[in-house]
């Protein structure tokens, strides 16, 4: 982490220099980037319900041993330590801030688009 103040991760460090106007993408560029990180996550979110799953999975049999091991694998795959599920979620919140970043270029684009079609709205026909 950084100091008080500062960005706590790469993209939002991005998403700062982005607005002090200090890193500029071409917007088609940055709706593509956007869109696939919308694919990415779906994707995710995917891994993490088949996780959810895995966490529920029986057939290990009655003796302490298949127990354990039933406890191992659906503690692997949610609520353990380093568990699939969590692991999962990290991947999400990155790639959300991804869309944050991506999303000010073109948002930025269309409010200068707005703010030229309003001047050339006020200089009236030629």
């Amino acid at each position: 982490m950084g100091k008080p103040g500062e960005p706590a991760t790469y993209w939002q460090a991005l998403a700062v220099a982005v607005d002090q106007g200090q890193l500029y993408l071409n917007p088609e560029a940055a709706r593509a980037c956007s869109a696939a990180c919308d694919d990415y996550i779906h994707r995710l979110l995917d891994h993490q319900r088949k996780a959810r799953v895995l966490a529920n999975i029986s057939g290990w049999g009655d003796f302490d041993s298949g127990l354990q091991l039933q406890d191992i694998f659906a503690k692997k795959a949610v609520g353990g330590e380093n568990n699939m599920f969590d692991v999962l979620q990290s991947h999400i919140d990155v790639v959300e801030e991804m869309k944050i970043v991506f999303g000010k270029f073109f948002a930025a684009t269309e409010a200068a688009d707005e703010v030229n079609a309003a001047d050339l709205q006020s200089q009236g026909p030629n």
